[in-house]
C-alpha cells in the first residue's frame, strides 16, 4: 500500500485497511452459505502491484498472477499484514483486478461451474499517482472510469460490479470519478450484507440483478448504518 496510508503517524490509515480485511474474512467466513459460494483474490498496490499467492501465503508480483490459482475460498483466506510504502499505483492495480476477475470467470465456466457476477472492491485513501509519484487528477482517471462503466453495463460473462471504498481522509470526489454510484466510506460498509444481497438476487428464478440495483442496495444499507450510528450517539 502507498506511503500516504501511513498517515497520520498516531493513527495510520493502513491500520484501518488491515482491520477491514480481517473483519471481512472473519465475518464472511462465519456465514455457511458465504463459505460455500464466495472466493477472494487480494490485489495490493503501492509503487508496485502485487497479488496474494494463497499457496505461498505471500504477496507476489502481479506479472506472476494466475486466475486459476490466486482465488481462494473465503473461509481459507489469511489476509497478510499490509504495509504502507511507495506511491499509489491505483490504475495498474485496477487493470490487474479486472483481468483476474474475467480470467477466473472464464476458468470456472470452462469447468461448467456456476458463477456469480464478480464484485471488485477498491479500498484506498483516494490518492492515486503515476509511476513517478505524481498525483493523478480526475481527467487522468477518466479512461479507467469509462472502462469500469462499460464492464458494469456489459452482460454475462463480461460484467462485474465495482465499489470504491475510501478510508478515513480519502478524497471522495476523486473516488466518485471511478465509481459515481458506488463510492462509500469504510465506516459505512457492511461487507457481509453486500455479499448476501448478491447471493440472494442470483438465485431468484428469471431474475438478473443489474449493477445499478446492487449500487442502490449498497447505498441504502450504508445510509441505514449511518442513521443507526447517529441515533446511538444521540442516545449516549
Amino acid at each position: 500500500m502507498s506511503a500516504s496510508m501511513a498517515r497520520p503517524a498516531d493513527a495510520p490509515r493502513i491500520a484501518e485497511v488491515n482491520a477491514a480485511l480481517a473483519d471481512f474474512s472473519t465475518r464472511v467466513a462465519a456465514q455457511a452459505r458465504m463459505r460455500e459460494q464466495v472466493e477472494v483474490c487480494l490485489v495490493a498496490f503501492g509503487s508496485e502491484v502485487r497479488v496474494l499467492d494463497p499457496v505461498a501465503g505471500a504477496l507476489v508480483d502481479a506479472e506472476h498472477a494466475d486466475p486459476a490459482r490466486d482465488f481462494v475460498p473465503v473461509g481459507q483466506l489469511e489476509p497478510p499484514q499490509l504495509r504502507a510504502d511507495g506511491y499509489t499505483a491505483l490504475l495498474p492495480a485496477l487493470d490487474v483486478a479486472l483481468r483476474l476477475a474475467a480470467g477466473r470467470r472464464r476458468h470456472l465456466a470452462e469447468q461448467r461451474v456456476p458463477v456469480l457476477r464478480p464484485l471488485v472492491w477498491l479500498l484506498t485513501d483516494g490518492a492515486p499517482s503515476d509511476e513517478h509519484g505524481r498525483p493523478l487528477d480526475a481527467e487522468e482517471l477518466a479512461p479507467m472510469a469509462g472502462r469500469l462503466r462499460a464492464v458494469e453495463a456489459a452482460g454475462p460473462p463480461e460484467d462485474c460490479v465495482f465499489l470504491a471504498i475510501g478510508v478515513r481522509g480519502a478524497d471522495r470526489e476523486l473516488l466518485e470519478v471511478l465509481a459515481p454510484r458506488g463510492t462509500l466510506m469504510l465506516e459505512g460498509v457492511n461487507f457481509t450484507e453486500i455479499l448476501k444481497f448478491l447471493v440472494r438476487s442470483s438465485v431468484r428464478v428469471g431474475r438478473v440483478t443489474t449493477s445499478g440495483e446492487v449500487h442502490d442496495e449498497v447505498a441504502r444499507e450504508a445510509e441505514e448504518r449511518r442513521a443507526l450510528r447517529e441515533l446511538e450517539v444521540d442516545l449516549l
